[in-house]
């Protein structure tokens, strides 16, 4: 077996074949290596052996064969961008995931929100299902207490929101966008 290289050590192919053949296969600026295999595809020659560049730090790092370690090759507005997604998701996963009134726990999901509102607005008492599907008895009153405490959950959220996409804006380093958390 033959394995072709790239220009910075990168492992192209593996032929197997006589030496004409390979020559013929062999893209220009490659080279071979005969006699020695990779351990794993992502192995690369250092000149004498092959080298696993090991896992990869994140998702978006990519091996930098010419430099022989991994990058993040993202823009820091590519960076502010992606952590700017997280967060939203990490957002409507706090809005919408229930939260506390009283001792209980209370679903927030978009129906529940919408159910909470009218049972404020109705203005009769009512036996409440809790996210743990136990329930409550609530008075008129204590519906309209629910809504607002509903309403400053939200609130709440969405204000964690605004601070951290101000520090994402902010942010001059990557690592400084990667260190900030909703």
């Amino acid at each position: 077996m033959r394995v072709i290289i790239g220009k910075w050590g990168e492992v192209l192919t593996t032929l197997n074949g006589d030496k004409e053949l390979v020559d013929l296969n062999t893209p220009k600026g490659a080279m071979y290596v005969d006699g020695v295999a990779p351990v794993s595809e992502r192995d690369y020659w250092d000149g004498k052996r092959f080298i696993s560049i090991g896992e990869a730090p994140s998702p978006n790092h990519k091996f930098n064969y010419a430099l022989e370690k991994w990058i993040d090759p993202r823009t820091l507005d590519e960076i502010k961008a992606q952590k700017w997604a997280e967060i939203k998701s990490g957002r409507d996963q706090l809005e919408f995931g229930g939260f506390e009134f009283k001792g209980n726990t209370y679903d927030s999901d978009q129906v529940s929100q919408g159910r909470i509102m009218g049972a404020a607005v109705a203005g009769v008492d009512q036996i409440w299902t809790l996210a743990d599907n136990t329930t409550v008895e609530l008075s008129a009153s204590q519906l309209q207490q629910l809504y607002a405490a509903l309403q400053a959950h939200i609130a709440s959220v969405h204000e964690r929101g605004r601070i951290t996409r101000q520090l994402i804006f902010e942010a001059e380093t990557k690592d400084q966008v990667e260190a900030i958390n909703l």
